[in-house]
């Protein structure tokens, strides 16, 4: 599949630069809980990083943190290397972090409404002037990311409830990837997908991680992450306990480190992080 067309245009640095987001001891507590505790890690232009537990982790916690709508009680949240106050859903969006939600049909698209209303539901000043739509720039819109990801509709006026889960995903993708995001948050990106748009879906991540996005891939599927990550960041009772290369990580360490046996990223167990 190619994505040619769908590239990174705020000219964000390639690897090894600046972070696009840093975190710095995120912490998050509820009543009697303390859902996160001293989260740690950066994630760069040009990578797929995964986050990688089990129920309970703490990695739905941290995406709402980062989505805006969940408060941290303690550490910083950098993104370009700025503080980056993230005081609402509104907030992350004006400061460039989109989210790609788990629930697609609930929370990603109105499924009544067609496949081009859907694709620049994220954007509308960019295809609007004092108010009024511009049929012509939302057409450019959806024609550039339907044809950049192949997506499957007889016509832009399709209902997009009457698309595969699929197509459906990919036209979230492409809506949010219409705000030219400095960081693109996928919450369990091919669940409930079939199998060969599942590796349509990889496809696509790792081939706009190439262009130039920053990629943050959230996940309980161990052979998803695998396949489509540069890193890894292992966590277990709010906790990050091990962070890997991709391409030189086994399976029995990343179960270790997602089961609380604390593992560097050679495998070697280690003690448990201090509370």
């Amino acid at each position: 599949m190619s994505t040619a067309t769908v590239t990174h245009t705020s000219g964000a640095p390639g690897r090894g630069d600046t972070p696009i987001l840093s975190l710095v001891d995120i912490t998050k507590k509820f009543p009697g809980v303390i859902a996160l505790n001293k989260v740690s890690f950066d994630v760069r232009a040009g990578e797929v990083h995964a986050l990688l537990g089990e129920n309970g982790a703490g990695k739905s916690t941290l995406m709402k943190v980062l989505a805006g709508k969940h408060k941290p009680s303690g550490g910083e949240i950098l993104l370009d290397g700025q503080v980056a106050q993230l005081r609402s859903s509104h907030d992350a969006v004006a400061q460039g972090i989109a989210l790609v939600p788990e629930d697609r049909k609930d929370q990603g698209l109105i499924l009544g409404m067609n496949c081009r209303d859907n694709m620049t539901l994220a954007g509308l000043e960019s295809v609007s002037t004092k108010g009024f739509m511009k049929a012509a720039a939302e057409k450019q819109v959806y024609d550039k990311y339907q044809q950049a990801m192949k997506i499957k509709t007889p016509s832009w006026r399709q209902k997009v409830g009457n698309l595969s889960g699929g197509n459906q995903q990919k036209i979230v993708i492409g809506k949010w990837l219409h705000t030219h995001p400095k960081l693109l948050i996928l919450d369990e990106p091919t669940r409930g997908i079939d199998v060969g748009s599942k590796a349509e879906i990889h496809a696509l991540i790792k081939e706009l991680a190439r262009t130039g996005y920053a990629v943050l891939v959230i996940s309980s599927e161990m052979p998803e992450v695998l396949g489509v990550s540069n890193r890894i960041i292992a966590m277990y009772d709010g906790q990050v306990t091990a962070e890997f290369d991709g391409d030189a990580v086994s399976e029995d360490a990343l179960v270790q480190a997602i089961t609380g046996q604390y593992v560097t990223s050679a495998g070697t167990p280690v003690d448990q992080p201090a509370a």
